[in-house]
């Protein structure tokens, strides 16, 4: 190997390293907000689950076929959704999510949740595709769908 080139390789290793880390960090990084994102709806804190989402008017959400745009309205929203702290609902995981990376800065994710309300005999399903987007401040969610299964009689 000539000297050119083996300065090129010893220049360009730590870019590769760095790149391949970055790919590693993002799902770990993403799971460690969906986390966050659980322990949020267990207390139905609205403020702290929108902390992942995108805080601009161009986040968009469609929830049973309802989109809704805007940080600012969705966690409006949120708030109202999640206004009776009283309600007994809660929220927990059927399985672990799917995170996939699609790339170096978006990651998409499926969830699978449960939610138990005390006036159902069995939980409703929710299910939850979002598109995470890798920012200055950190993944946000940048797109999101949501389908809720109301229980069987």
């Amino acid at each position: 190997m000539t000297c050119m080139r083996k300065l090129m390789f010893a220049a360009l290793l730590p870019v590769t390293i760095a790149s391949v880390a970055q790919a590693q960090s993002g799902p770990a990084e993403v799971r460690r907000a969906i986390a966050g994102m659980n322990v949020a709806a267990s207390r139905l804190d609205a403020d702290a689950f929108m902390t992942s989402y995108w805080n601009s008017p161009s986040l968009v959400i469609t929830f049973d076929g309802e989109v809704t745009r805007g940080w600012q309205n969705i966690l409006a929203a949120q708030r109202g959704w999640w206004s009776d702290k009283r309600s007994g609902i809660r929220f927990t995981e059927a399985r672990e999510p799917e995170v996939v990376s699609q790339g170096r800065d978006i990651i998409t994710t499926i969830q699978w949740m449960n939610v138990a309300d005390p006036k159902s005999a069995s939980p409703s399903k929710l299910v939850i595709t979002s598109v995470w987007r890798k920012r200055a401040e950190g993944w946000r969610i940048v797109l999101a769908h949501e389908s809720l299964v109301p229980p069987s009689p």
